[in-house]
């Protein structure tokens, strides 16, 4: 009988897995590449143990998937994809581990895959698939070791912290809310257990390169985060932090709540309440700092399991259960096909305004349109931050082609969308090394450029007086004309003419910035 069970979970698992892959495949390539994918296809030309503003495993991934997949936009966004699939199987399969039965274990993974913000947490290609994996992952291996009392899976569990560390440094949030979790449960005990500290030898470990690579780098990842709060974070509203917990799952908001609860006050489940305990410690923690809203979306996931668990237990009569159980499903599947375009841009840029457009109108759906800067615009950021590249770089590639003397060019943009654009498109204009001071972009830029450079190809959104007064010659040659894209009038400058040495003007900034 076992036996028969274990099959029929995994084949609903397996199903909800591939059903899960294939959707995100299927509309993975929409719009095109979004302005953070540029930086990390660019990581891989330059694997390290480190950047300016991630640890190094995005870029282990990024050479991964083209070298052999390749580089377009379908195959760039496999590898998340491929994370979203498994966060669906590991929810479901944790649902099992929290003594759920099929409908549990089905409503786990059926709302990771119709949650608001999942569908497009898994359709791009940056750390945050990855960070929401490993934070599923975490919450897995602690169900796991509860389980089964293994210790195997303390091992996994430092290893996977190790590696999550590797992703994004997020995951310090993680292991303090883990360590609060158990000095406020019976769990506390592993404080004297040996092996507790041997998976946090092998987590450090792990950890160590990048460690070191900072150190050697006099730590710029606490450089980054002044820029970012300096930047981005002085706009997160700690009342649109808490709005947003709600609306990014509002598709099924009603079981991750009914999770939360069961995790605290139900008794079957209260081996497990230090899940419950990780997410109030992480929130806590990021409403204090400010953090971006998105920061918790790797909590929800055990959340939700545990939801499922609650609510396949709910009603006392079979027309009760399925009452409740129905009424769950529809719900979530009601609320989700209004916020389906939000997921998944499968509409045409002309209807997705005009949805938003109607979206707007409701104070509830605003924070699906409120971009980094606090304000609500007529697109998601997302979605304007995947159009007018293309444009961008064939500006770039023409002006380059219709010099002369290329030799003697140097190009240099503004913003890591701009530069990683470039670089991307300007393949077949034959562009030498892009340059800019923006996130890793200032490590791999030379201190020294040609001596005969006197042309500099400029992209910005408006012209610097530094860059008229140092130019004889400045000519706008072109600008995204796309009104719906968040580079919307990005321009091109060719300057030519410098009054000194560029290459010396170049080597002074350099030193300014980068040393």
């Amino acid at each position: 009988m076992k036996t028969n069970n274990l099959n029929k979970n995994l084949i609903l698992i397996g199903l909800l897995f591939l059903f899960s892959l294939i959707l995100r495949v299927s509309f993975n390539s929409a719009y095109g590449f979004h302005r953070d994918e540029f930086l990390y296809l660019d990581m891989a030309n330059h694997l390290d143990w480190g950047y300016w503003s991630n640890p190094p495993s995005i870029g282990f991934f990024s050479w991964l998937t083209q070298t052999l997949i390749g580089d377009s936009v379908t195959a760039f966004r496999f590898f998340p994809n491929l994370l979203g699939a498994f966060t669906v199987a590991m929810s479901a399969w944790m649902a099992r581990d929290l003594g759920g039965n099929l409908f549990a274990q089905f409503l786990a993974g059926f709302s990771i895959i119709v949650a608001t913000a999942f569908p497009r947490v898994f359709l791009m290609y940056n750390p945050v698939p990855f960070d929401v994996f490993y934070w599923t992952l975490f919450g897995f291996l602690i169900v796991r070791y509860i389980r089964t009392e293994s210790y195997n899976y303390l091992y996994l569990f430092g290893l996977a912290i190790g590696l999550g560390f590797l992703n994004k440094y997020s995951v310090i949030f993680y292991v303090l809310a883990v360590l609060g979790g158990l000095l406020l449960t019976k769990h506390r005990k592993l404080f004297f257990d040996k092996h507790f500290y041997g998976a946090i030898a092998l987590a450090i470990a792990v950890c160590l390169p990048n460690v070191l690579w900072q150190w050697q780098h006099d730590f710029v990842v606490f450089q980054h985060m002044e820029e970012l709060a300096a930047t981005q974070l002085v706009n997160v509203n700690p009342i649109h932090f808490l709005t947003d917990q709600i609306l990014f799952n509002i598709s099924v908001v009603h079981v991750w709540i009914a999770g939360l609860i069961f995790l605290i006050v139900n008794k079957e489940l209260r081996d497990y309440r230090i899940l419950a305990f990780i997410f109030l410690i992480v929130l806590t923690c990021l409403f204090i700092l400010r953090g971006k809203s998105y920061y918790t979306l790797g909590i929800f996931p055990m959340l939700i399991s545990a939801g499922a668990v609650g609510i396949e237990k709910l009603g006392k009569t079979s027309l009760q259960k399925s009452i409740f159980r129905s009424g769950t499903i529809l719900l979530s599947t009601s609320i989700f096909l209004f916020v389906l375009p939000f997921s998944i841009p499968y509409l045409s840029l002309e209807k997705m305004i005009h949805h938003c457009q109607k979206a707007s109108q409701q104070t509830i759906y605003h924070g699906l349109l409120r971009w980094e800067d606090g304000e609500v615009h007529h697109l998601p950021q997302d979605f304007a931050d995947m159009l007018g590249w293309e444009e961008l770089g064939e500006i770039v590639g023409k002006t380059y082609q219709s010099i002369p003397q290329k030799e003697n060019c140097a190009i240099y943009c503004e913003n890591f969308g701009q530069a990683g654009a470039i670089s991307y498109y300007g393949k077949k204009y034959d562009l030498p090394t892009v340059l800019s001071f923006a996130d890793s972009y200032r490590i791999w830029s030379p201190k020294n450029i040609p001596s005969q450079s006197n042309i500099f190809i400029y992209v910005n959104d408006e012209i610097g007086d530094d860059v008229i007064e140092f130019f004889g010659k400045v000519e706008k040659v072109g600008a995204i004309q796309n009104p719906h894209a968040r580079e919307y009038e990005t321009s091109v400058w060719l300057c030519q003419k410098p009054k000194s040495s560029l290459a010396e003007f170049w080597k002074v900034r350099y030193v300014e910035i980068v040393e």
